[in-house]
């Protein structure tokens, strides 16, 4: 068709298309691609080239919610910012929502599709895959209206091995992937050959014997995961290739931090935020083929969190006033006392979480502060909360705190627990595109 029609009169024709086919046309071929572009037919915020809202899953709870203000026709009605289920996963503006069952979603255009249940593995592999395996989703409408849902196999408990050997080693090659694809509608098993080495034996990875939270992320047709022992896997989609990655540089495999996976403009980003309130982010370098994980920034946020108490008033104004809140477990009837050689902060963690004196061997399991995601689109700023019903985007290079919308009712009791609060979340861009079955 460009051969016959000059340029002029092919944009004239994709003119008179609804956004949606118009963004369906574009991903037919390069030709109408570079027209859309150049004649700038499909607005931007009908992909997902900006940032929408935060979404957050709250412990012990089955619903997520929507925060933080969007402008803009893509943005969320106020009526379905909380959805009912567990976000799993995102990608570029569609969500894995857990209800049961197991639903794509678009929570712009209001659409859904019910994925089919995966299919059964061999008998010693069922507990790697069905349950205990993770799910992560794969989309990119600037390259193809599909998306695609993977359920990489995770190792399970000790007890849930059956009589597979322990010495086996882990991720296996070839690595058998679960791959639901919206283009056949069918799941389907898929080998990705090892490049390098494994990251242990099954026993390797039974001997830290605990469960983090997953983030993954899609980029440059390569899906990147963080898995056990804090390793992360890149899985490349086109040549059918995956490689182990080592943990972040001072963290071992057996440290119970919790890692964030994420993307911001064209990097693969990781934070941990540990206590007292230390802020660590690392960009990963993929020069000359060697994977590296580089500390971008390392940042005190007890600033922060001064900052936080003062303009909360419905919080205490220092750790003088929280002494004064709380109580100790083994005295409920006088107040918790600071010892003669605990940190204010120590201190502050035994009463206010009420833990008692072990607490200064295990803080860094409690921190305040929760990270909630990077800003897809601006290095410099990242998303977190401390715990006050509110998040708050902070800037790295000029330590600047802006707050973001409170989130809604539904999940403000939550905040009153301070070991029950954000689960996990994601930067949501929101998108107009791909096609989902149902209506929301």
């Amino acid at each position: 068709m460009d051969r016959l029609l000059p340029d002029g009169v092919l944009a004239d024709i994709l003119r008179r298309l609804q956004p949606r086919s118009l963004a369906l046309s574009r991903c037919v071929c390069k030709c109408l691609r570079d027209i859309v572009d150049d004649h700038r037919l499909l607005h931007a915020d009908l992909l997902p080239l900006s940032l929408g809202k935060i979404v957050a899953n709250f412990e012990g709870m089955e619903i997520s919610e929507f925060f933080y203000p969007v402008k803009g026709p893509a943005a969320i009605s106020h009526r379905h910012s909380t959805l009912s289920g567990i976000i799993v996963d995102h990608c570029n503006g569609l969500l894995l929502l857990k209800f049961v069952d197991v639903y794509v979603v678009n929570p712009v255009t209001l659409q859904w599709t019910l994925l089919p249940p995966p299919p059964s593995p061999l008998a010693e592999m069922k507990a790697f895959y069905l349950m205990n395996g993770v799910r992560y989703l794969v989309f990119d409408p600037l390259v193809a209206p599909h998306y695609e849902v993977f359920l990489i196999p995770h190792v399970p408990w000790r007890d849930e091995l059956g009589l597979l050997s322990q010495e086996l080693e882990w991720p296996p090659s070839p690595f058998i992937l679960l791959v639901y694809s919206s283009r056949t509608k069918h799941w389907e098993e898929r080998p990705f050959v090892r490049k390098g080495d494994a990251m242990g034996s099954i026993a390797d990875v039974l001997q830290a014997g605990k469960r983090e939270k997953h983030y993954g992320v899609y980029m440059h047709g390569a899906l990147y995961v963080h898995r056990q022992n804090h390793h992360f896997y890149k899985i490349s989609l086109s040549d059918g290739q995956y490689q182990v990655i080592k943990p972040l540089p001072g963290i071992g495999t057996s440290d119970r931090c919790q890692v964030y996976l994420g993307k911001s403009r064209d990097e693969v980003r990781c934070a941990i935020v540990d206590c007292p309130y230390q802020l660590r982010v690392w960009m990963m370098d993929e020069s000359y083929g060697q994977y590296e994980w580089v500390l971008k920034h390392h940042i005190d946020l007890m600033h922060v969190m001064q900052r936080q108490d003062n303009q909360q008033v419905d919080r205490p104004s220092s750790l003088q006033e929280e002494r004064e809140c709380y109580y100790d477990d083994d005295d409920v009837s006088t107040h918790t006392v600071k010892g003669p050689e605990e940190s204010d902060y120590d201190f502050f963690m035994r009463a206010h979480l009420k833990l008692g004196p072990a607490a200064k061997k295990t803080r860094r399991e409690y921190c305040h502060i929760a990270f909630l995601g990077f800003h897809p689109f601006d290095k410099d700023v990242v998303f977190l909360t401390d715990g006050s019903r509110q998040g708050f985007a902070y800037h790295l290079k000029s330590y600047r705190v802006e707050h973001l919308e409170k989130i809604t009712r539904w999940t403000e009791p939550v905040f009153h627990n301070t070991q029950a609060f954000v689960n996990e979340s994601f930067p949501f861009t929101p998108c107009l595109t791909g096609e989902l079955s149902g209506d929301m």
